[in-house]
């Protein structure tokens, strides 16, 4: 959704929403693949269309009813370790667990998605972005508690993902992001904007529930279309059978699509759709 689906107002345009109606309409399945939650994705969509959902990376995936199809949790030694690294470079982070998203600092939270609106739209001031924010976080499904005690201790918990946040990335993030992978196995590191790390179980990506969710539906990888621009999104836009990457996407997400498509900020997303429908159309 991020730098994808969401424009520089972190909303889904009234283009893209047709585009996504014109493609069920002629018979195309579209998914929502994003690193949020459910809970998270939904409301962006103002209940005008209602696709299928992978969400946090892949660890959950539902159907187009919101019926839960799969879920792939991280393992409880393994989410300690990651909370460890967290500590030890000092970097704010959020649990996303099978019962919500939870939050352990209120400004952190606004900071960082304000953070997150400059880096994807350098045209938009920090103080526009924080304005923005802070009325988007009262619409988002957020629980904030003092500290994440409970939840680990917790077994009718299943933690998700974890998500960390810090504005360095290649002084904090990078070399953080090359301990957890390198001594953690059953874990993936991916990032959604260059101000975070995104931590799921090797189990939850993106392209390995796109081909189970296809292979559900008897759909083969060669006709299947991925959209993206960022790590979180490397392994669908390897896995399908064409790539795209959209124009403000990071190099190695070019480097591996087949095709490229405008920005968010134009309607990217739209634009290939608009084009598939219409190239449907002449056979």
């Amino acid at each position: 959704m991020d730098g994808t689906l969401l424009n520089e107002k972190m909303e889904v345009s009234d283009r893209n929403i047709q585009a996504i109606k014109d493609a069920q309409k002629a018979g195309i399945e579209f998914l929502i693949a994003t690193g949020r939650g459910l809970s998270e994705a939904k409301p962006f969509l103002r209940n005008q269309v209602h696709p299928g959902y992978i969400t946090l990376n892949g660890a959950e995936v539902f159907d187009s009813d919101e019926k839960l199809i799969s879920s792939n949790p991280i393992s409880t030694e393994s989410q300690n370790k990651v909370v460890d690294y967290f500590h030890k470079y000092n970097v704010y982070f959020e649990v996303v667990t099978d019962k919500g998203i939870f939050s352990n600092d209120r400004e952190a939270r606004v900071n960082n998605l304000a953070n997150l609106l400059v880096k994807l739209n350098p045209g938009t001031s920090f103080k526009q972005a924080l304005r923005d924010t802070q009325e988007r976080v009262k619409m988002m499904p957020m629980n904030f508690v003092d500290n994440y005690e409970h939840i680990f201790n917790d077994k009718s918990f299943k933690i998700m993902k974890l998500i960390g946040f810090n504005e360095h990335q290649h002084k904090v993030l990078a070399p953080m992001k090359k301990e957890i992978t390198k001594n953690i196995k059953d874990v993936v590191v991916t990032s959604s904007s260059p101000n975070n790390v995104e931590v799921n179980s090797v189990n939850a990506q993106k392209g390995i529930a796109l081909l189970q969710y296809a292979k559900k539906r008897n759909i083969s990888a060669d006709e299947i279309m991925a959209i993206g621009d960022n790590l979180n999104d490397y392994s669908m836009i390897k896995d399908a059978g064409v790539g795209v990457a959209m124009k403000n996407a990071i190099p190695v997400i070019k480097e591996i699509a087949q095709i490229e498509t405008d920005n968010n900020v134009n309607d990217g997303v739209a634009q290939i759709i608009e084009k598939t429908i219409e190239d449907q159309k002449q056979g």
